[in-house]
């Protein structure tokens, strides 16, 4: 691995990874919010929505229908091999759009955060690892952005967020606030017929791990998981520290031309050990297929640095096995992990697994408490 070249990485996308850029080409501030005004206080002036005013280069949707969307619908599939086609069919290229509002505040001397989020991204998202019984999708943003002047960036590579999906599975993370993930021993009822997605950081540091069934009502697929925890999403982190857990639940549903990703939760605050709801949210991710964007770059990035992200992995699934208590620290030393992995995927210079076993454990191990 080596330096990568004229393709910008570092430090741009520290703020992109911070939320400082956030509202695209066609995301206007002005917009009104359907769950934001007009009920309570007519002459209200609808809330900016936060999340950054970059803007991308323009993109060519793709109206096509792709195979893999009808593939899952095919006649005399066992549902496990139902499933799996429905989970590798969210592969592609998109432009993913990513839109957060509170819907009402639940306790007492709360009030509703008004303001909606609003983001954007322009992303491929590969299969990495394919079994019977668990896929992976890694999803690499490649992000253009338009100036002032209306000029157009070099493209911004960078690997995003991991999705590992798990049949039947026997364990599984659950969060439990203050940065601390346990593993629970699943039942071979409470697994039956259901797939576990585990959602990794773009360090691949764990996020949360939802189990959940995919369903066909109306000829329409859909996973719908179960209740879970998770710690505060970067878009909340940045801006709230009044609570500590965000619980839910997610669907993800395939659509013609791409697939949703809709979340609702509650922002649960634990001061003095006693949970309470303050307030809860909606949020809906748009992944709509696109056709002319380049990706190009993302297809020379990850043969490149795809022997250091694979350690990486090892890393992390090593020290998940071995243990049954993880507390996964946000920095060390005022720097986020992401940083010091984007860094050395940039300048290591060796393949070998266990060079990089030794290199990745001096980087990752002061992050992790599993006492």
């Amino acid at each position: 691995m080596t330096d990568r070249g004229p393709i910008k990485r570092l430090p741009a996308l520290l703020c992109l990874l911070a939320g400082l850029l956030g509202a695209g080409p066609t995301l206007y501030a002005a917009t009104p919010y359907v769950f934001s005004h007009g009920f309570d206080n007519a002459s209200e002036k609808a809330q900016t929505p936060r999340g950054g005013t970059t803007r991308g280069a323009p993109v060519e949707l793709d109206d096509t229908v792709p195979a893999a969307y009808h593939d899952i619908q095919a006649p005399g599939l066992d549902k496990r091999e139902r499933d799996a086609r429905a989970i590798r069919a969210l592969a592609g290229d998109y432009r993913a759009t990513f839109e957060f509002i509170e819907t009402a505040a639940l306790a007492p001397g709360i009030e509703r955060d008004a303001r909606p989020y609003r983001s954007w991204a322009t992303e491929r998202v590969f299969v990495i690892a394919d079994t019977p019984t668990e896929i992976e999708l890694q999803h690499i943003m490649v992000m253009r952005f338009v100036d002032d002047e209306g000029a157009i960036s070099d493209p911004m590579v960078m690997k995003h967020w991991r999705q590992r999906w798990q049949w039947q599975p026997a364990t599984i993370w659950r969060y439990t606030g203050d940065r601390l993930w346990r593993k629970a021993a699943l039942s071979d009822r409470e697994a039956s017929a259901r797939w576990k997605q585990t959602v990794y950081q773009v360090d691949d540091s764990l996020r949360y791990e939802a189990l959940g069934r995919w369903h066909y009502d109306d000829g329409v697929a859909s996973w719908r998981s179960e209740r879970f925890g998770r710690p505060l999403p970067r878009r909340e982190a940045s801006v709230r520290d009044d609570y500590d857990v965000l619980t839910g639940r997610h669907t993800i549903t395939h659509a013609p031309h791409g697939w949703l990703h809709e979340q609702s939760a509650r922002k649960i605050s634990e001061a003095d050990g006693q949970p309470t709801a303050l307030a809860q949210e909606i949020g809906l991710v748009r992944y709509r297929r696109i056709g002319n964007t380049d990706f190009d770059p993302a297809e020379a990035y990850w043969p490149e640095t795809d022997a250091f992200w694979a350690a990486v992995r090892r890393y992390w699934d090593r020290t998940m096995a071995v243990h049954d208590r993880l507390v996964i620290r946000t920095t060390v030393d005022d720097t986020p992990l992401f940083a010091r992995l984007f860094d050395a995927a940039q300048t290591t210079q060796t393949d070998d697994p266990d060079a990089l076993a030794d290199t990745l454990a001096a980087i990752i191990a002061p992050y992790i408490d599993s006492r």
